[in-house]
């Protein structure tokens, strides 16, 4: 998580700043204040806080008393400036962080064949009668735009635009599936990683909710976009050789598991947040007519849709 602090110090606590990662910024923008007590001008600027504002104070030995008689909590209170005393005082310190909506999720998966261009198509239409939904296919291997019944356009037409990318460009070159519908990204190829962040960004400004067809855990473009999404989606079926790949994999550990075709209540020790029964028949059907599926596994995409449009709200 990217902290944004008011500094009132010197070089001493400068440093410690630039080595804990954080983002110096003025107090009305600060998540938090870091005072050096035993700094007489930076305790003078830092006399104008406001009351709300949490901080953590550095403090020498004739200070400690009188941190305690002004109220400062001890576990806000530092003996010295080094960074691996203040780290731990700053995340004790600060507030709670409130989850925002939901608006953007990448659906990814241990290996490939395991139905999460499916997952997302069928999301996409049900989640675009409720809010304007944009699909970023970022396998580039048309399938995603094949299950929405369209044929989006390539990749290569942005890589020129990557570093200068806009919600403008993504507009243009969008092609809508349905009403509230849009797709982005298609073959011959996948969109580099620097595409893939910008595209990313730009969804952000030209939709209210954004679904990543992402390719697997191990792709760098995937790697790249899972910290930066609100929701990540772990598909997997419950094979010998998808347990090996989901056992081996680097699965972020607030994602969404869902067992592929399977009624696995968990895998690989971790609990399955929802599985799709088998529905050869349903696919079969909507494979001679790209449509919305319906049957035991459209419920299962009725619930997974409801929740997060639920989330998203």
């Amino acid at each position: 998580m990217t902290v944004r602090v008011a500094l009132y110090g010197g070089a001493e606590l400068l440093g410690a700043a630039e080595v804990l990662g954080l983002i110096s910024v003025d107090a009305a923008q600060a998540d938090i204040a870091l005072v050096d007590l035993r700094d007489a001008e930076a305790t003078s600027r830092a006399a104008t806080l406001a009351p709300e504002l949490p901080r953590v104070v550095v403090v020498g030995d004739e200070q400690v008393a009188l941190a305690g008689a002004l109220g400062v909590p001890s576990r806000s209170v530092a003996r010295s400036c080094e960074p691996a005393v203040l780290g731990p005082l700053i995340a004790a310190t600060l507030p709670p962080a409130k989850r925002g909506s939901t608006r953007s999720i990448l659906v990814t998966s241990a290996r490939g064949g395991v139905g999460r261009s499916l997952l997302v198509a069928n999301l996409a239409r049900r989640l675009a009668l409720l809010r304007a939904t944009l699909c970023v296919d970022l396998t580039g291997d048309g399938t995603l735009s094949w299950w929405l019944g369209v044929t989006s356009g390539s990749w290569s037409d942005l890589e020129d635009l990557t570093d200068e990318l806009t919600a403008e460009h993504l507009g243009v070159v969008a092609t809508e599936a349905a009403p509230g519908l849009r797709i982005v990204g298609g073959p011959p190829h996948a969109p580099s990683v620097q595409l893939a962040q910008s595209a990313f960004r730009a969804a952000l400004e030209l939709s209210e909710i954004v679904l990543l067809d992402a390719p697997t855990l191990a792709d760098e473009r995937t790697r790249r976009l899972t910290g930066a999404v609100d929701r990540v989606i772990v598909m997997s079926y419950d094979d010998p050789i998808s347990i090996a790949a989901l056992a081996s994999a680097d699965v972020p550990d607030e994602a969404w598991l869902i067992a592929s075709q399977s009624v696995s209540a968990s895998l690989t020790g971790r609990d399955v947040f929802r599985a799709l029964p088998r529905a050869e028949g349903a696919i079969a059907a909507a494979t001679s007519r790209p449509s919305a599926l319906g049957g035991a596994i459209g419920k299962a995409y009725d619930e997974l849709a409801e929740i997060i449009a639920i989330d998203a709200t």
